[in-house]
């Protein structure tokens, strides 16, 4: 209970992404690194699971940064990994009802507040990736032979 009175005294919630701590900070939409709070993620950039409870995204570990794989990606990157979040409600509950003009509690019977998360982490390996990178591999030969027959 002593987090969720901080909470309500303006205390931030924490989510460690693979091994970096950010604040969350609903009104602004963003997890902001709390050594270097210039670097931020936005959260309307991230994808949605299937359910839309969760949040998916690719991090880069050294760039603390999330990962675009477009279709130039040939290679497997470095220092990538998959990470899996709650989404706004699950992350801060409080901060979300404040957003809408709603009482601290509003949120609190279905989402219980937490001050400290930490992001599922799914290796590289295991992300589908390896599948995507092969496709963008075989489309880009495939625009090689072509562009060898014109």
């Amino acid at each position: 209970m002593e987090s969720l009175e901080l909470r309500k005294k303006g205390v931030l919630p924490i989510i460690d992404l693979a091994g970096h701590s950010y604040t969350i900070d609903v009104r602004f939409g963003e997890l902001r690194n709390v050594e270097q709070p210039w670097l931020s993620l936005k959260l309307d950039q991230l994808v949605t699971t299937e359910d839309y409870r969760h949040y998916k995204f690719f991090y880069n570990m050294a760039e603390k940064q999330v990962f675009q794989a477009t279709h130039n990606l040939v290679e497997m990157p470095k220092n990538v990994v998959l990470l899996e979040i709650p989404d706004e409600l699950g992350l801060d509950p409080v901060g979300v009802a404040r957003k809408y003009g709603l009482s601290d509690d509003y949120f609190l019977k279905i989402y219980p507040f937490q001050s400290r998360h930490k992001a599922r982490i799914t290796a590289l390996e295991d992300s589908g990736i390896k599948e995507f990178i092969q496709k963008n591999s075989e489309r880009r030969q495939a625009q090689k032979t072509v562009s060898k027959t014109l």
